[in-house]
């Protein structure tokens, strides 16, 4: 968000200082601008106390020329824009603030002061939080300046961001960063957040394009683009901002398991699992259930079967989970390799899913068909009875026991 600079206001400040120290000076002659004799000498002291440094003591006569009254309002309102000047030279931003205005308040300075202190009053008031009547002040400046400078523009955006008026944040705002070439990044999030709150985010994107072109090391924009892309329905863009973002090792593990769900999206899975292999490998994706079943996925919808039976071997022996022993128990029925099927799914379940274990038992008794164990077979075929959505085929494997064993009979 946008800070003001105070370093740069104090120069700011001591520029206007100087400007009213000159223009006083060409305007001695003229009756509206010139000081009483008195004021200006102790105006000349307060300047050499502030050339020294003692800012404590010009303050001290400063206040005591306010308190014994008496003096018209050129001179009040340049005694309280000097009051101004150092209290901001002692860090009391505050206070300078209040002197300012209080020296505006006389309508008495050049016009071309004014001016130049609408602006100066504008970065402290809204430095001091009070940001309405900051923006009541630079308004004014506006109304005067014939070229504004794009930092004047993001002092009026910020002002109108603490107000909550997210439209004039992005009015000036983008006025600023149009102007020019390389915005600071602060100025960009300025105008984001009003494209943000008022659910823009067609023109967030274009944003945020623009900042990963002028930016490309700062790695949240990328996120950020890609996020914005999906949300507006451009899964592809945003898959290759994803990839762009990956090249560049910007990607932390939420993005890359997204970046990997894209792929799986657009049928890459060969890509998606690749990745997740190479990052469980190095440990920026852990060993969990989610991401190895994530990966064994992957592999199979790429029809690497090997690859993916030693995903479900590293699965079964860390968790023991029986969906993915069924898993593997089909993958070998499919490639007709009984022995393995036989020996992944003989064991004792421990899931209660009732269908779970009878499709295990249905497997299981297929497999010891086939290796002409039909004893067995036959004891695992009616466990499976015990669930519709496998007694119709476990009663035809019974059956087709029964009808081998009379035929071996008759033989």
């Amino acid at each position: 968000m946008m800070h003001i600079h105070i370093k740069n206001l104090s120069y700011f400040l001591l520029l206007t200082f100087a400007l009213l120290m000159f223009t006083c000076s060409v305007l001695a002659k003229s009756t509206s601008y010139s000081l009483q004799t008195g004021t200006h000498s102790v105006l000349k002291n307060v300047q050499n106390d502030i050339d020294e440094g003692k800012n404590d003591e010009a303050l001290q006569k400063l206040l005591k020329m306010i308190a014994a009254g008496n003096i018209k309002d050129y001179d009040a309102a340049v005694v309280h824009q000097t009051v101004g000047y150092i209290h901001n030279n002692l860090g009391d931003f505050k206070a300078s603030a209040e002197s300012f205005v209080k020296a505006l308040s006389y309508d008495a300075l050049p016009e071309e002061v004014t001016h130049k202190l609408y602006y100066t009053v504008t970065q402290l008031l809204i430095y001091s939080e009070k940001y309405q009547e900051g923006l009541n002040y630079i308004l004014k400046w506006f109304e005067n300046e014939k070229k504004p400078e794009p930092e004047a523009y993001i002092l009026a955006a910020t002002a109108y961001y603490y107000l909550e008026n997210h439209q004039e944040v992005i009015s000036y705002a983008s006025k600023a960063v149009s102007l020019t070439k390389t915005p600071p990044l602060n100025w960009y999030e300025l105008l984001l957040s009003g494209y943000y709150e008022t659910n823009d985010f067609d023109n967030a994107a274009l944003t945020l394009e623009d900042i990963i072109i002028k930016y490309p090391a700062k790695k949240k924009y990328w996120i950020q683009l890609a996020g914005i892309y999906q949300q507006l329905g451009r899964d592809k863009k945003a898959l290759a901002v994803y990839e762009l973002a990956y090249a560049k090792d910007f990607l932390k593990k939420k993005q890359i398991v997204q970046l990997c769900k894209n792929y799986l999206y657009f049928e890459n899975p060969f890509k998606a699992a690749l990745i997740l292999e190479k990052e469980i490998a190095t440990g920026r994706i852990d060993t969990s259930l989610e991401m190895l079943t994530m990966l064994v996925d992957s592999w199979i919808l790429a029809q690497e079967n090997d690859k993916a039976e030693s995903v479900f071997i590293e699965i079964i022996n860390l968790y023991n989970d029986e969906n993915s022993r069924l898993r593997l128990g089909q993958l070998y029925i499919e490639n007709e390799n009984w022995n393995n099927a036989n020996e992944i799914l003989n064991v004792e379940l421990e899931s209660e899913d009732l269908t779970l274990k009878s499709k295990i038992n249905l497997l299981l008794g297929i497999a010891q068909f086939n290796i002409e164990n039909l004893a067995e077979a036959a004891l695992s075929f009616e466990q499976a009875l015990s669930d519709k959505a496998t007694e119709e085929q476990a009663r035809w494997w019974l059956d087709n026991i029964k009808r081998k064993k009379e035929k071996n009979k008759n033989i």
